[in-house]
């Protein structure tokens, strides 16, 4: 479990000069630190004994429709006679090692904490880097260790609710503090990111977290004097951004540019996505062929940009059949949650792990349509685990409903307990 650990720890890290570097190539793959700590890994995950707590094991659904989908894109960039996509195809390898070693070694109850532990600590140490660079560097923007403020704001995003689970849920007062000190650490670095996307998501995160509540006036009072603190500590840079969201006319600041681009940019990927429906333009092909498609692109930007939109950029590269497995993968990883959370005579620490994992996952979805965000590492880690979440969760009800039924006086038989059919995703 060390190197699944330490391999997790790496993920926030996978742009960083010295942690994400390319070390050497193998063949056409470049191989990095996560990839050196990833084989081996999986290696141990396949030969070492496991216990298990789940009823079955996770089922294979998410893993046959992440085969299909890399495997997908990868053939159709082959077919269209562009050059092997060496770099994105080691990302991919990469997620598969994530999946195969998360599949193999999270199963049970205890594991699924640690990981949790292990996810938090690891985004709020990548965090820091955000509050030296602006408080230390005085950078206008920082950019964090993933090299860039929006896909940061994406990574702290998916930590927040897991942050906050610890809070509520961990049953020792050192996690119980570790939470209370990460959870306003990740959600003050989202605002110093200025990711009006991050933000977004953070909103809607917290909209799902009142509906779920049980104690709706309180959960507002915190919300609203947590809000008005950091809109009163944040940069001002953030309000400005969020004001100067441009649609349509002429672009004057920055950020209006940058809107104004984005939509842009959508346009010239839909048009590739008529164009190519099955296979797309190719994998990174995007910047090549963005201009050809919307020449309006040319007066806002002078050097070609990819789609900052997750699903149009993977529609235009890809085709419609990629879009649609990635869809259905983050579908069935958002139904295989809430399955979880809706078993019956499941503990409600276990079922508030699916819960926090469906918002992080509506976070994500919501994210994503501001940035190309399919090949995040934090966004597999999620998919990865709800799987496991499942057949653990199984194990939990199905553990809690025989010891409520178990025979009162020995001798008594034990009445017949209905195991939960466990779902294949």
């Amino acid at each position: 479990m060390i190197l699944y650990f330490i391999f997790l720890f790496l993920v926030p890290f996978q742009e960083h000069p010295v942690f994400g570097a390319q070390l050497f190539h193998l063949g056409p793959f470049p191989i990095t630190p996560i990839k050196l700590v990833g084989i081996p890994l999986v290696i141990a995950a396949l030969l070492l004994p496991r216990p298990r707590d789940a009823a079955e094991r996770p089922g294979t659904s998410i893993l046959l429709l992440f085969a299909a989908f890399g495997g997908f894109q990868v053939l159709g960039t082959t077919l269209s006679s562009l050059s092997f996509p060496a770099k994105d195809a080691s990302t991919l390898f990469s997620f598969a090692i994530l999946m195969i070693a998360t599949n193999l070694l999270i199963t049970t109850k205890n594991r699924l904490q640690m990981t949790i532990r292990v996810i938090v600590l690891a985004e709020t140490f990548a965090s820091t880097w955000m509050y030296k660079q602006y408080y230390i560097y005085h950078w206008p923007r920082p950019i964090g260790p993933s090299s860039d403020p929006n896909y940061e704001a994406l990574s702290l995003v998916v930590a927040v609710p897991l942050a906050i689970w610890l809070t509520r849920y961990e049953t020792r007062n050192l996690w119980k503090w570790v939470g209370r000190v990460c959870t306003p650490t990740l959600v003050f670095a989202v605002f110093l990111s200025q990711s009006r996307g991050g933000l977004l998501a953070l909103s809607l995160m917290a909209a799902m977290a009142w509906f779920n509540s049980q104690r709706k006036m309180q959960l507002m009072a915190s919300f609203v004097g947590a809000a008005l603190l950091i809109f009163a500590i944040a940069p001002g840079q953030m309000i400005e951004r969020v004001q100067q969201i441009q649609v349509s006319g002429e672009a004057e600041t920055g950020a209006e540019v940058s809107t104004r681009c984005r939509v842009e940019l959508a346009k010239a990927g839909f048009g590739m996505m008529e164009e190519h429906p099955l296979f797309g333009v190719g994998m990174d092909q995007f910047r090549s062929y963005e201009f050809h498609y919307n020449p309006v692109l040319t007066d806002l930007e002078p050097d070609p940009k990819i789609a900052h939109d997750t699903y149009v950029q993977l529609g235009a590269e890809g085709g419609v059949p990629t879009l649609g497995l990635y869809l259905a993968i983050l579908l069935l990883t958002l139904s295989t949650c809430r399955s979880a959370q809706k078993l019956p005579g499941l503990s409600e620490d276990i079922s508030a792990i699916a819960l926090s994992f469906q918002i992080a996952l509506i976070g994500i979805m919501v994210s994503e349509l501001f940035l190309t965000a399919q090949y995040i590492k934090e966004v597999w880690v999620m998919v990865s685990l709800a799987p496991n979440l499942y057949a653990i969760s199984v194990s939990c009800a199905l553990a809690a409903t025989n010891a409520k039924t178990a025979p009162a006086k020995p001798g008594q038989a034990t009445p017949v307990v209905l195991r939960p059919r466990l779902r294949t995703g």
